[in-house]
């Protein structure tokens, strides 16, 4: 099980495991990174491939923030691994609404409370309550993410060093396929009957 690595609050590393995509909306977090004026050092890494990683790279050489984010390419096994704990939180999806959408059921999201890490999206996800304490929800839109609302985020979460366990048993309890087809299984036989 993943422990969190929040004894330093002078440095907020973020993850993003993804086949980046422009509605992953990593710009928006990119331009967030480049206006945030604190003290505390922010550092994106982005694990993955995909079609939006030219343009994120290119973004963030204009922004002068290329000392921030750190592409590392595809990964898995125990770099992977590494790379999760040593960060402190994570990020899904921040721009699904150019898709048109305002709900999803990201398979990373899944992952990231299956091994305890908190994280931010800015949409909805039936799966997990509006209250559901390790997940930042931020608005649906083009603005640039405010990284002091997510340093104050990623503080509060940080103060229970137990919220990575408390995670993996939420993911256990409601994520889990069991409880999934159980759901689906229920579902189908109540409209069998009707």
């Amino acid at each position: 099980m993943r422990q969190a690595p929040c004894n330093n609050k002078n440095v907020l590393d973020i993850l993003c495991v993804a086949n980046v995509s422009r509605w992953h909306g990593l710009d928006r977090l990119l331009r967030g990174i480049a206006a945030y004026d604190g003290t505390s050092n922010v550092i994106l890494h982005i694990a993955g491939d995909g079609p939006e990683l030219d343009n994120l790279k290119k973004l963030a050489n204009e922004l002068d923030i290329a000392d921030r984010v750190v592409f590392h390419g595809f990964m898995m096994g125990k770099a992977l691994d590494a790379l999760f704990d040593k960060c402190h939180i994570a990020v899904g999806s921040l721009g699904i609404h150019r898709k048109g959408l305002m709900q999803t059921s990201e398979l990373k999201a899944r992952e990231y409370c299956a091994r305890g890490i908190p994280y931010v999206i800015a949409c909805a996800d039936p799966d997990f309550p509006d209250d559901f304490p390790y997940i930042f929800r931020l608005s649906a839109s083009e603005s640039p993410i405010d990284i002091d609302q997510v340093l104050t985020f990623a503080q509060a979460v940080c103060i229970d060093p137990d919220h990575p366990q408390q995670m993996r048993r939420y993911a256990e309890e409601h994520l889990d396929w069991s409880v999934k087809m159980k759901k689906l299984k229920e579902f189908l036989g109540a409209r069998v009957r009707n």
